[in-house]
């Protein structure tokens, strides 16, 4: 009997067991079913707004209904992934998502891309005329003031795309809801660096111009960056947030790629430190190295490396361009020195070339302070100023005097070669302490440069005028016979006559340099001239003429006068 009554008990807790298994199976059917009912509903209420050939956010109303539509549908969905085993069912409300999606991004795209500012008339009403051209693209007004954001979209057309947007994040669409953003904002971009005389695709534009037409477009490039970065960027970045709100990682995808073209207008500064390496580069560079630091202190963090970057690029062609003028110095020939011994056309160069420089002093010493490296043979005298420009400059005017040393021994004539180091060494003197090279180099180094030129005075008047005395007093000893003294000054007026013939068709380009030398020169000669007159006078010789010391001495100031052309 026990086990009769055990063998029923467990034959009725299966019967109880099955119909649980069936009330389940019947709820499941249930939902099923109403699940299916909801997807038809759904499809049927978005398939007619799916269908319209028109915009939908041409009437507010239908694009109020479709959104709420959106919802339901991501709703729906997310409550059905948590609830539901039937992937068939969850594929055919992905699928209608999917649909929604991409009516999204049309619309989407549409706001963005058609929607512009009208300075005279803000319309904030996002609905357009039937005959309204969609295909226009607002561009930009012209900027004046720095201090500004341009709303580049009315707030309406803001406040609209940024409720397309959360649906379609929310959808799992989101990356191509950013990539939409930036392809509806290319041609507005594009069309605004237009405007403001450039291109973005500068660099290979003009890959094959002269460096007098690069030039052109670097003073173009200079207002027009700090234009970009000072408004168009902080503009788009503030559209971005505005509609990617609440959505960090969407917004940021959605600016760097719409500001694609802002990149490629900065490369054109890579492009440039590339081309110019000849010393006339410079200055735009250097324009253009400031026009990069204006904008640090304001660049968006998306652009701040690439800024820095550029920076450090220009910074070594300016370096590089340094090199390129000590190259062009040391190949300058030596057989082009002017005949009359004056100032070489390269020293004005490289003087007038470093105090143009000097204008943009704390740029370069900016620009070359990480970049700055000597070679082996560029030496740092340590009673020098050590900074990396000062450093720099002080090799390259060591450079030109030695290359001017160089051409001074081609004229084969020691007292010319003497003229023209004198020459070129004060126009070097002068010019350093006529701006702030002298600042920039220092009192020793101006000093240094000085006793060079003390030096070289000092070998033209032994290679000259110390010739001349030594006539003088060779063989002229107390005692000497009057032919003897007679002859000896008719050699001496020879040779000074020779000297002032040949040496007054030569030039000496400071007056004051000339008034010093013709006191240096009659110190020398004239004393000696005056005993070598008093030895022929103790010879007593009946009738001996002579020329007076005076002569001889207004003589020489004649010949300065007539070097120094006065």
């Amino acid at each position: 009997m026990a086990c009769a009554q055990d063998y029923g008990g467990s034959h009725i807790e299966s019967y109880i067991d099955l119909y649980r298994l069936k009330e389940r199976l019947l709820v499941v059917v249930a939902l099923a079913k109403g699940m299916e009912d909801t997807l038809q509903t759904l499809d049927d209420l978005i398939s007619q707004f799916l269908s319209l050939d028109r915009p939908l956010w041409s009437s507010s109303d239908d694009a109020d209904a479709f959104l709420e539509a959106v919802d339901e549908l991501t709703s729906t969905i997310h409550g059905l992934e948590n609830t539901s085993e039937d992937r068939v069912l969850l594929e055919s409300f992905d699928l209608l998502l999917e649909s929604c999606s991409m009516r999204l991004k049309d619309e989407f795209q549409r706001l963005i891309a058609t929607s512009g500012l009208d300075d005279n008339h803000r319309d904030h009403n996002i609905k357009k005329s039937q005959d309204e051209d969609d295909s226009h693209t607002f561009v930009a007004p012209p900027i004046r003031d720095f201090d500004i954001i341009v709303d580049a979209l009315p707030e309406g057309v803001a406040t609209q795309a940024n409720r397309i947007a959360r649906r379609m994040i929310a959808a799992g669409f989101g990356d191509i809801c950013a990539e939409t953003y930036a392809s509806a904002r290319r041609n507005f971009i594009d069309e605004s660096i237009a405007r403001l005389g450039v291109h973005a695709h500068m660099a290979e534009r003009f890959k094959s111009t002269s460096w007098e037409e690069l030039e052109t477009q670097i003073m173009r490039w200079i207002p027009a960056i700090r234009v970009v970065f000072h408004i168009l960027i902080p503009s788009e970045r503030h559209l971005c947030n505005c509609i990617f709100d609440g959505f960090t990682s969407y917004s940021d995808l959605a600016f760097a790629t719409a500001c694609t073209p802002f990149l490629q207008l900065l490369s054109f500064a890579n492009f440039i430190a590339a081309a110019g390496q000849k010393p006339e580069s410079l200055f735009r560079i250097v324009d253009m190295y400031d026009a990069l630091t204006d904008i640090l202190t304001v660049v968006d963090e998306a652009f701040h490396h690439e800024i820095t970057a550029l920076r450090e690029c220009l910074g070594l062609s300016i370096e590089g361009i340094f090199v390129a003028l000590e190259k062009l110095i040391r190949r300058d020939s030596s057989e082009s020195s002017p005949a009359d011994g004056g100032v070489h056309p390269i020293t004005r160069y490289v003087m007038n070339y470093l105090m143009a420089a000097c204008a943009s002093r704390h740029t370069l010493e900016e620009a070359m302070q990480s970049e700055f490296g000597c070679t082996e043979t560029c030496l740092i005298n340590p009673d020098r100023p050590t900074s990396s420009l000062a450093v720099r400059f002080a090799w390259i005017v060591d450079v030109l005097i030695e290359n001017l040393e160089s051409k001074s021994r081609i004229y084969g004539h020691v007292p010319l070669g003497c003229v023209f180091l004198i020459n070129n060494g004060i126009y070097i003197t002068k010019k350093v302490n006529g701006c702030e090279l002298k600042v920039l180099l220092g009192e020793d180094w101006t000093r240094v440069i000085s006793s060079k030129v003390h030096q070289w005075v000092s070998e033209y008047r032994r290679a000259t005028w110390g010739r001349a005395i030594m006539i003088l007093e060779r063989d002229i000893r107390s005692g000497s016979s009057s032919n003897i003294v007679v002859e000896k000054l008719n050699h001496f007026h020879n040779f000074v006559n020779a000297i002032c013939q040949v040496q007054s068709r030569w030039v000496l380009v400071e007056k004051q340099q000339a008034m010093d030398l013709s006191t240096m020169v009659e110190d020398l000669v004239i004393p000696v001239y005056r005993g070598a007159i008093g030895m022929l006078k103790a010879t007593e010789a009946v009738g001996a003429s002579y020329v007076r010391p005076e002569d001889v001495k207004f003589q020489i100031q004649q010949l300065f006068k007539a070097m120094a052309k006065f």
